[in-house]
């Protein structure tokens, strides 16, 4: 991972990552919740996220070029479509005990809920201005056209017109260290499945 990206990491990002886990550990603890319906539509959901996701990263040029190949071509927002699709999957994988409390039970629903409204109501109006300004600023009317042309979060069917057929790179990828994706969520994954025995394990440690 670059020094950049862990310079990014804030008290904002920890609290998601501290969130995260806990979200975890309030999950369904038997360890045979992969045999669910629910925990397989999940993991089809991660699927479909890791894929958009490392698709996207893999045409994004940040600053250098103004990106309109790939996922761009019709939509302006790619990575955060599949990082919606990431945490419903998340949030299906996560299901509490079926015998809880009801906010037990839909703890990771509520906690869906609200960072889905925090992320709508306040960061994608702070982006989406703080964003298009740099843009406008580096490409003009280039990217003033693409910002009319392009929706930003329900892609047309119809490619851009004035789109590219620059291929996609691994190393663009990498550059956007959108490699580490496969490996978390694979943690994860394996996080929720097991969240049980490591609650067990912990609970022995401290007692």
């Amino acid at each position: 991972m670059k020094l950049s990206r862990l310079r990014k990491i804030t008290v904002k990002l920890l609290f998601v990552y501290a969130l995260v886990i806990v979200v975890i550990f309030a999950a369904d603890p038997k360890p045979d919740k992969w045999k669910t319906t629910h925990f397989w539509v999940g993991i089809g959901l991660l699927l479909a996220s890791l894929w958009i996701r490392v698709w996207a990263a893999g045409h994004l040029v940040k600053n250098k070029v103004l990106t309109v190949t790939g996922p761009y071509a019709y939509v302006k927002n790619p990575l955060y479509i599949g990082t919606f699709l990431g945490m419903i999957g998340f949030a299906f994988l996560t299901i509490g005990p079926r015998h809880s409390s009801w906010y037990h039970h839909y703890f990771n629903w509520i906690i869906l809920g609200l960072g889905l409204l925090v992320f709508v109501a306040y960061y994608i109006p702070y982006k989406k201005k703080r964003e298009g300004d740099r843009l406008h600023d580096i490409f003009g009317e280039a990217w003033d056209h693409y910002d009319h042309a392009v929706p930003d979060y329900f892609p047309k069917v119809r490619r851009y017109e004035r789109a590219q057929d620059r291929p996609w790179s691994w190393g663009a990828t990498c550059e956007n260290s959108e490699q580490w994706t496969p490996f978390a969520m694979a943690v994860g994954v394996a996080a929720v499945i097991w969240n049980g025995w490591i609650i067990d394990h912990l609970h022995r440690l401290t007692h």
